[in-house]
């Protein structure tokens, strides 16, 4: 299949790209010809070509390293640093120095090149905003497409000020620094919005999108319809400690959706036809980025360097919260030297507790359509925002035993009141999400340390402190923002670094 590379010109970074990064600033999809960047909105046929490039820039290589391999590349890191991903050896080096708590704080590092990723993102959605509605076309069809680019604009703020900024605190002013919300496409830089007023243009941004996708059927879900950016509205709300929508917004987000069955459970989260992915990618045969794909890092099945050296485990105190009777205990190997594992590729080497609840496509195929946010999300967030509000912990209960019920048929609903029906809902959240992006975000927005519990023996559910060496860091402080790259300070005179 020939794929057509859209340029759109990406010229704001979070305000300035050095020059040599525009020479790459395209996206690719897959229609059989190509488009000028003056031909994208001369017509509704070229501006649905650049929402498509938006989507395909999900999940193209960003920079070298195998861990920028699409944004579930900038998911997989967050979670690297986080409590219940387990590094059982320090072989082939990859994610290491994220899980280390390095590469975050060092603004010469990749990893902190996803704010340069984000806001190339964020122009491109910029341009279609800001052309789309002089372009002639259906009226519908210019909402649909308006509607989506103003979501992915809130959506990647949203991942920017919750790496590059103080966390959000709610009842507070929020009068810290933001990062720049940029609304044009320009080469003039920009300094940071504080806090409060990013999360206010996020939230703006997001009820619009709510309205222009209004009545929007998309063709696949690597399209964001209404549910999605309810959905984001729902994840916004509950970092802000806005109860009342968080719980509103994921409820309605969610309807319309099925929970999977339990043979899906064992599929791999990897095909965007699952009832439960609400937001996903959707990658072609002829689209793979082999062993940069976060199914390449994660899976337990695909022959790459790091599954054959290096697979992930589950911390064992997490574990051993899941039940024996819930599906999801099955996403990891207590005895996996001892059971062999066929699906492991037969060089690969086998650490207790390993997991494979994201499997590639096959031991040669890296693929895998990776879920943005997927429905069992909406009811974790209702549940805890039920759970935080008063008089609302009966409700909370209730929704909470829908999801779980169907992890676990054993399940009893739960009878327990204040924090610790919170804490319940969130070890379900731990379990739910794991190495889908949400653990270290969850420990920065609830103001909690890093506990990892920790031993000396590899394949035992244990953090090795010989190599992980960051294992206990206490709430809050300046080690929990992420350093802005050194080329953005270098190139923006408007932007302030974050405290070393």
């Amino acid at each position: 299949m020939k794929k057509i590379k859209i340029y759109l010109i990406a010229l704001a970074a979070g305000v300035l790209l050095l020059p040599a990064s525009c020479t790459k600033d395209f996206l690719e999809t897959s229609p059989t010809d190509q488009l000028s960047g003056n031909a994208v909105f001369s017509s509704i046929t070229g501006a649905w070509g650049a929402i498509n490039g938006v989507h395909r820039s999900m999940y193209i290589q960003y920079n070298s390293a195998q861990s920028n391999g699409g944004f579930a590349g900038m998911y997989l890191n967050v979670d690297m640093m986080g409590t219940d991903i387990v590094f059982n050896t320090s072989a082939s080096g990859w994610f290491l120095t994220a899980y280390k708590w390095q590469d975050h704080r060092n603004d010469r590092s990749t990893l902190v090149l996803w704010w340069t990723n984000l806001y190339r993102l964020i122009s491109n959605v910029n341009q279609i905003i800001n052309n789309i509605d002089a372009i002639s076309g259906p009226e519908a069809e210019k909402k649909a497409i308006k509607g989506q680019a103003l979501a992915y604009r809130a959506w990647a703020h949203f991942m920017l000020v919750q790496l590059y900024a103080d966390r959000y605190v709610p009842g507070g002013p929020n009068t810290q620094m933001g990062v720049p919300y940029m609304e044009e496409v320009t080469f003039e830089g920009k300094a940071r919005n504080t806090v409060a007023d990013v999360y206010t243009k996020i939230n703006a941004d997001l009820t619009a999108a709510i309205t222009n996708l209004d009545g929007y059927n998309r063709a696949n879900k690597s399209h964001l319809n209404k549910s999605v950016a309810q959905a984001l509205q729902a994840q916004v709300a509950l970092v802000q400690g806005n109860w009342t929508l968080a719980a509103s917004a994921a409820n309605t987000a969610r309807q319309g959706y099925s929970f999977m069955s339990t043979a899906q459970h064992q599929e791999g989260y990897s095909k965007q036809s699952n009832p439960e992915f609400m937001w996903a990618d959707y990658v072609q045969e002829d689209q793979t980025m082999y062993f940069y794909s976060f199914y390449a890092q994660i899976s337990h099945n695909f022959n790459a360097t790091t599954i054959r050296q290096s697979p992930k485990s589950i911390n064992k105190d997490l574990y051993d919260k899941i039940s024996a009777t819930d599906v999801r205990k099955t996403f990891w190997y207590p005895n996996a030297v001892a059971d062999k594992l066929p699906e492991v590729p037969p060089a690969g080497v086998r650490f207790n507790y390993m997991n494979s609840k994201f499997k590639a496509v096959s031991v040669s195929d890296g693929r895998g359509d990776f879920p943005w946010i997927r429905v069992a999300e909406m009811y974790l967030i209702e549940a805890e925002a039920l759970a935080r509000t008063a008089g609302k912990e009966s409700e909370a209960r209730d929704v909470l035993y829908l999801l779980a019920k169907n992890r676990d048929p054993q399940y009893v609903k739960s009878v327990k009141t204040g924090q610790a029906l919170i804490d319940e809902i969130l070890i379900q959240r731990r379990i739910e999400l794991w190495g889908e992006g949400r653990n270290w975000t969850d420990l920065k927005r609830l103001n909690l340390p890093l506990q990892r519990p920790s031993g000396s023996t590899a394949g035992t559910g244990f953090h090795i402190a010989s190599f992980a060496t960051t294992l206990d860091v206490p709430a809050g402080g300046n080690i929990w923002t992420w350093m802005i790259p050194k080329a953005e300070t270098d190139a923006n005179p408007e932007i302030v670094q974050n405290p070393a």
